[in-house]
């Protein structure tokens, strides 16, 4: 309470001070405005009992500058006893804090920004893919600066710090999560005799605590960093072309448990890329790269690490790489509205103790044409590759449709695409699968709209068996003068992987994850929301969510549930707003073994905003 109190205190004190138009000291100017309320409320649970209350509320915003808006520029802010909308629905908590940035010596050699931000009692999402998040509450703060150094003749040079902290629990769990990340980079670019040169260095660092609510194991400890360093070079080539080279190194620790614990993953990995390309032909575009990495596994495992899924090894893992060559082409035919593209790539990998190596060709070509009144493109392209060290040969194929057309008052619109063992990441997989999307939509009078959209996907690698995802959305709107309406209805399923942000979708092929480490979900969501207007300055707002799901992660299966709605009112009086709402949550995991947890509050207040100054 006595850091609330402290963020509204400039609040109060301006509310004493004589309203002008503008405040200017010297060279310093600066405006300030804000809304301050007041009323009844209740707060309830089936856990913690209720709270009924008179409370005040404020919010302020102050904007000024110094000598100039391209030498000192900035905003701050507080706000205190806010309900704050961090999701499509309503929040549950009535937060404080402050947000705050300002812009130094824009326009100069040095420009510069920095953000600040603290938040109490806020609430958040813990995501889960294809469907409506769970919600959570906590504290958020975070800081960020970006600063950079233009001098004439001299590299160009960008410095950028941040660091954040979020502390939450997630309703009806009953478990803590933590996140805390912060990262610094140092980069610089300079050109030299036509050459352009650029490097950098840059560390990442997170520190988390999983709740690991929907798995078998305790929550989990985690410290993991990443150190990166690269050096890149450029320069061109006649026929408007040009030719670059990269090298990167990336040293990767991460750490599960304490500081003294043994159950840690430490790698380096070495990249190389380089490319060519020219166009010696109107329309036609040549080109090469080239990629290699000496540690094919931690570039894997790092994409996991990104994802915010730690990955600890204690037995040494063996050797891999990959080695790629690519060759391109591209020619266009603008009259006709035809593209093709062909490339052939050669490829060796070598993984787990095995050792891969391909040939591929594709050719692809695209067609754009106007076609009944409306828009037609589509895209054919096959693939062929011959995979030298198992003698298969795969026949891969990629395609996609798109049409738009309007008649009259309707718009149109739909796409299908489809792909047959492509490949993937690593030459041993290959992945199939379809998308679809569809939306038609028509003007009602002059301000006025209905539209209804489809569309889903389904992805699978090839062969594997339980790899499958696929996830589907329908949703709906009427917007008239005075009311507006939606609806969605969704659906998703799949293999991911607990993060501190939630569930997340594998990004890495399954035979590559332990399986305990999987984490199966399925579930269905659907919503609806209402908008309206009866009389001019009266304002009716309401929504529901409800999502059920189940996850299965090592034989320990959670029924989970969601249920969210909430009612707002307002009514504009002058500078005078009457206010009414009501919010509801119920949330609950089986996997918990208590009660869903039940969360509710209702308000009646009134505010008024103030141009101060």
């Amino acid at each position: 309470m006595k850091r609330t109190l402290t963020i509204l205190a400039p609040l109060v004190l301006v509310l004493a001070a004589r309203a002008a138009a503008q405040v200017k000291s010297g060279e310093a100017t600066m405006n300030l405005n804000g809304t301050v309320s007041a009323g009844y409320g209740d707060d309830y649970s089936n856990v913690a009992g209720s709270d009924h209350s008179v409370a005040g509320a404020g919010e302020a915003d102050l904007t000024g500058m110094y000598f100039n808006p391209n030498f000192l520029s900035f905003e701050v802010q507080p706000f205190y006893n806010q309900s704050r909308l961090n999701s499509t629905f309503q929040s549950m908590t009535a937060s404080s804090g402050v947000y705050a940035n300002a812009k130094l010596f824009g326009g100069s050699s040095f420009p510069g920004t920095i953000s600040f931000a603290d938040v109490y009692n806020n609430s958040g999402n813990f995501g889960v893919p294809g469907l409506t998040n769970f919600t959570t509450h906590g504290n958020d703060e975070s800081l960020a600066i970006n600063w950079g150094v233009h001098l004439h003749n001299l590299p160009s040079l960008h410095f950028s710090f941040s660091d954040s902290n979020s502390d939450f629990s997630i309703y009806g769990a009953n478990t803590l999560g933590r996140l805390h990340d912060m990262m610094f980079s140092a980069t610089a670019t300079y050109r030299v005799a036509g050459f352009d040169l650029n490097g950098g260095y840059g560390h990442t660092g997170t520190q988390a605590e999983t709740p690991e609510f929907l798995t078998s194991g305790p929550s989990e400890q985690t410290d993991s960093g990443l150190n990166s360093y690269y050096f890149g070079i450029a320069h061109n080539l006649p026929w408007h072309g040009s030719v670059s080279a990269s090298a990167a190194r990336y040293d990767i620790s991460t750490q599960l448990g304490g500081s003294s614990s043994p159950d840690k993953y430490d790698t380096s990995i070495d990249t190389l890329t380089a490319g060519l390309s020219v166009a010696p032909l109107s329309h036609l575009t040549l080109g090469e790269t080239t990629y290699y990495t000496d540690n094919l596994a931690g570039t894997l495992y790092n994409t996991l690490l990104t994802a915010g899924v730690i990955v600890p090894q204690n037995e040494a893992q063996p050797s891999s790489h990959d080695l790629s060559v690519t060759g391109y082409a591209n020619y266009d035919i603008p009259a006709e509205n035809l593209h093709f593209s062909a490339f052939t790539e050669h490829q060796q990998q070598t993984f787990l103790g095995l050792t891969f190596a391909d040939d591929s060709y594709n050719g692809t070509a695209a067609y754009t044409k106007w076609l009944l009144g409306g828009t037609f493109n589509g895209v054919l392209g096959l693939t062929y590759t011959d995979i030298e060290t198992t003698h298969q040969s795969l026949l891969g194929m990629n395609t996609s449709v798109n049409y738009t057309r309007a008649i009259r008052r309707w718009s149109l619109a739909g796409s299908f695409g489809y792909s047959q063992d492509t490949q993937s990441v690593l030459i041993a997989y290959t992945t199939s699968g379809y998308n679809y999307s569809g939306s038609v939509g028509r003007r009602i009078g002059r301000r006025s709209h209905w539209g209804i959209n489809a569309s889903g996907v389904r992805s699978l690698l090839t062969g594997v068996p339980g790899s499958a995802s696929s996830s589907q959305n329908y949703s709906t709107s009427l917007a008239l003068s005075r009311f507006s309406l939606n609806a969605s209805y969704s659906e998703s399923s799949g293999n991911s992987l607990l993060t501190p942000a939630g569930l997340v979708a594998t990004p890495i092929p399954l035979p590559i994850l332990n399986p305990a480490e999987v984490v199966l979900f399925n579930g269905k969501s659907y919503s609806a929301g209402l908008t309206s207007t009866p009389i001019r300055a009266l304002t009716f707002s309401a929504a529901y969510a409800n999502a059920r799901s189940a996850t299965n992660s090592n034989s320990l299966v959670s029924n989970n549930n969601f249920q969210n709605m909430y009612f707002t009112m307002t009514y504009h009086l002058r500078k005078l707003n009457l206010q009414a709402g009501y919010n509801r949550l119920a949330q609950g995991f089986s996997v918990s073994g208590a009660p869903p947890t039940v969360v509710g509050s209702y308000y009646v207040g009134v505010s008024r905003w103030f141009n101060f100054f």
